[in-house]
């Protein structure tokens, strides 16, 4: 484990840390979005099922969530 100054890793690899940087960014824009829903819904799936198999397809998934936020309008947006 390395414990040096969070300074020092930066100077010492500038592009590596705007990488990550970058993929946070990206990876929390996307979960505030909602664009991660699917992803999380098959991860839930198999936590309760033990597979995958069986679960929606992705576009089918879509439109049971705006269909059901049409039925059941919350605080949003739009």
């Amino acid at each position: 484990m390395s414990t040096a100054h969070p300074l020092t890793r930066i100077a010492s690899d500038p592009w590596g840390s705007l990488r990550r940087g970058g993929a946070w960014l990206h990876w929390y824009l996307k979960e505030i979005m909602g664009e991660n829903a699917y992803i999380h819904y098959l991860e839930s799936y198999e936590r309760r099922h033990g597979t995958r198999e069986g679960a929606m397809e992705e576009k089918a998934f879509w439109r049971d969530l705006t269909d059901e936020q049409d039925r059941n309008p919350k605080a949003r947006c739009c």
